[in-house]
């Protein structure tokens, strides 16, 4: 686990934003507490896997609670794909302002760095056409 952590902030050096895969059923149990710490200012997406399997009401609860501390999220089954295209969309609008700095610094066409991060067993395989 050490080695990984220094990996993943040697990484934070050349990552725009990070998307983080949480349990809906879970948000807080499921989050790695010093995640948090590793990526500081990072631009940052939620993923609520497994919402299918979750209570509407709660995973909605969860929602407005990230909104508040200013962190996007997404709701996605990993089993079907469900919710994928959402993210890129996501990603997209997050990323909108950066996009507009960069092309002002004739940075035109730039890629987009992204870093999935998620505790074991929260899923991390998605489907993309």
């Amino acid at each position: 686990m050490a080695k990984t952590k220094r990996e993943i902030a040697e990484d934070m050096k050349i990552i725009d934003i990070v998307i983080e895969i949480l349990d809906a059923r879970i948000p807080f149990s499921s989050q790695n507490p010093d995640i948090k710490n590793i990526i500081k200012n990072k631009k940052k997406i939620i993923l609520l896997n497994k919402f299918d399997l979750a209570d509407d009401k709660e995973t909605k609860k969860w929602q407005e609670y990230f909104k508040k501390e200013g962190v996007e999220t997404v709701l996605v089954n990993s089993n079907n794909g469900q919710g994928i295209n959402q993210v890129i969309k996501k990603i997209e609008q997050v990323m909108e302002e950066t996009k507009k700095i960069n092309a002002e610094k004739g940075r035109i066409g730039k890629i987009i760095r992204v870093l999935v991060l998620g505790i074991p067993n929260v899923r991390k395989i998605f489907f993309y056409q």
